[in-house]
């Protein structure tokens, strides 16, 4: 578990508190999109996808096959209508073993976030 000191920590729980005030995806969405960069959102979205995979029961080769950008099926235009092909766009980003790895040993841990977040989506039929 990682470490914060006691101010850090009561930061966090004032973030935590402020996102379970939010009551649907949109909210979550607007949200997350005022409090995080592009990449910072890929990133993490990208860690969910290998996640689900991984429940899944998917290899570290299916999960890379499945998620290159060649075969993404993601539009490469972001809201603004900017091509994202030209800048270095986290979307195109290859996923790397390093960071499956990671999200495995985390999904592997019985009483991580991971583990009670999954274990509610499907308690409620998702």
């Amino acid at each position: 578990m990682m470490e914060f000191n006691s101010q850090e920590r009561e930061a966090l729980d004032s973030l935590y508190n402020a996102i379970l005030t939010l009551r649907d995806p949109e909210e979550l969405h607007l949200f997350f999109e005022d409090l995080c960069s592009r990449n910072e959102l890929c990133s993490m979205l990208h860690r969910w996808q290998i996640l689900e995979l991984i429940d899944e029961g998917k290899s570290y080769e299916e999960i890379i096959r499945e998620l290159s950008p060649e075969n993404s099926g993601r539009e490469n235009t972001a809201s603004s209508g900017r091509d994202t092909k030209k800048g270095k766009g986290r979307n195109d980003t290859k996923v790397s073993s390093t960071t499956i790895s990671r999200v495995k040993a985390c999904y592997n841990n019985p009483k991580g976030g991971y583990r009670t977040a999954l274990e509610r989506l499907k308690g409620d039929g998702k």
